[in-house]
C-alpha cells in the first residue's frame, strides 16, 4: 500500500523567501533560471493552453512538492499551490522541517547530507522519464552514451558548475560557524537557452575527401544533441571556389524526439557531393531554438564552425 502524501505546505512563498535572506548568492542564480520560470514561462504556457487538463499532468514536474515525498529518480508529486514558483529551494532541499543537502551540517537545526545530490539520479526525478514525457527524456541517452563513466560526470558537473565561495551569506553569530568559504555547486542550472552552455558543445571538422566533403560532428553533452522540443541543431556547409563566390549551401537538421538526434558519444559523419570548381568550405553548426507560441521568432545560437581549402 502507498504512503500517504501528507498536506501540502501553505507557507511556500515564506519559506522561499527565508531561503533568500541566508543564500543570496543562491537564490539570485535561482530567479534566472527555467526552474524558476518552470510554471510561467510562455512557451510552457501556450503548450498547456492547448491541453484538456491545462497542464495538471505537467505539474509534477513544473511545479512540484518536495523530490523527497517519492524515492529519488521518481517522477514527484504535483502540487496545487504557488506554481509560479516553479521548482524551487524546497523542491530539492526539503521534506516537512527536515532539510538535506550534499553534506551534513549544523544549520536549520541539522540538514541531512544525502550523496544523491552528487548524483545524476536526483535530475532524473524530471528529466528521465520516457514514458510520461519523452521530450524531456535526457537520462536514456545520458546513459548510453556513458557519460557517468568517464571522469565521473554528472548533470551537475556541466549544469551546476562548482564554484569556491560563502554557502551562507547573512552575517549573524548563530550563522558564523557556516560563513566560511568552501566549494558549492553554483545553481544556475544553466541549460540549452542560454548561449554559453551551448558555444562549444560539440566539436566540427570539415575535409575534402576525393569527390566529397565530409563534416564531422563530435557532442561534448553527454546526452543526445539536441535532447527536448521546440529547438533544432543546423549543420550548414558552404562550398565556394578561389575568389570566395558561393558554390553551393547545404544543410542538414537534428531534431528530438520525433527526429534524428545527435547521439552522445562518437563522432557523426555527413557527406555532401563537392562542388564543380570548389576550393573551400566553411562549415557551421548552430542551435535553433523555433519560433513556436510563446516565442515569436527562432533564436540562433552558435556552437562551432570549422574551414578548409585544397
Amino acid at each position: 500500500m502507498q504512503e500517504e502524501i501528507p498536506p501540502e505546505r501553505k507557507n511556500l512563498k515564506r519559506l522561499n523567501n527565508d531561503c533568500k535572506k541566508c543564500h543570496a548568492d543562491i537564490h539570485a542564480e535561482w530567479t534566472l533560471t527555467q526552474h524558476a520560470k518552470s510554471w510561467t514561462d510562455p512557451v510552457f504556457q501556450a503548450e498547456i493552453s492547448k491541453l484538456e487538463d491545462k497542464g495538471a499532468s505537467c505539474a509534477r514536474c513544473h511545479a512540484p512538492r518536495a523530490l523527497w515525498h517519492k524515492e529519488m529518480g521518481e517522477i514527484p508529486v504535483a502540487r496545487d499551490k504557488d506554481r509560479d514558483l516553479g521548482v524551487n529551494c524546497v523542491t530539492c532541499h526539503m521534506l516537512g522541517n527536515i532539510y538535506f543537502g550534499p553534506f551534513d551540517s549544523q544549520g536549520h537545526g541539522g540538514v541531512e547530507g544525502e550523496p544523491v545530490y552528487r548524483e545524476s539520479t536526483m535530475c532524473f526525478s524530471c528529466h528521465g522519464q520516457p514514458e510520461a514525457r519523452r521530450e524531456h527524456d535526457q537520462m536514456t541517452s545520458y546513459l548510453e552514451g556513458k557519460a557517468w563513466s568517464k571522469d565521473g560526470k554528472t548533470c551537475q558537473t556541466c549544469h551546476m558548475p562548482m564554484v569556491e565561495r560563502k554557502l551562507v551569506t547573512k552575517k549573524s553569530l548563530k550563522m558564523k560557524f557556516l560563513i566560511g568559504v568552501q566549494p558549492v555547486r553554483m545553481h544556475s542550472f544553466t541549460g540549452a537557452r542560454r548561449g554559453e552552455i551551448v558555444k562549444g558543445c560539440a566539436d566540427l571538422e570539415v575535409v575534402f575527401e576525393g569527390e566529397k566533403v565530409v563534416a564531422s560532428i563530435t557532442p561534448r553533452t553527454g546526452h543526445s544533441l539536441p535532447c527536448t522540443t521546440h529547438r533544432e541543431v543546423v549543420l550548414t556547409v558552404v562550398q565556394s571556389d578561389g575568389a570566395g563566390q558561393e558554390l553551393s549551401r547545404q544543410t542538414k537538421k537534428y531534431t528530438f524526439p520525433d527526429g534524428e538526434a545527435l547521439p552522445p558519444s562518437g563522432t557523426t559523419a555527413v557527406a555532401f557531393a563537392a562542388a564543380v570548381g570548389a576550393k573551400k568550405v566553411r562549415a557551421t553548426l548552430v542551435q535553433v531554438m523555433t519560433k513556436t507560441e510563446g516565442r515569436p521568432q527562432d533564436i540562433r545560437q552558435p556552437i562551432q564552425e570549422a574551414e578548409t581549402q585544397r
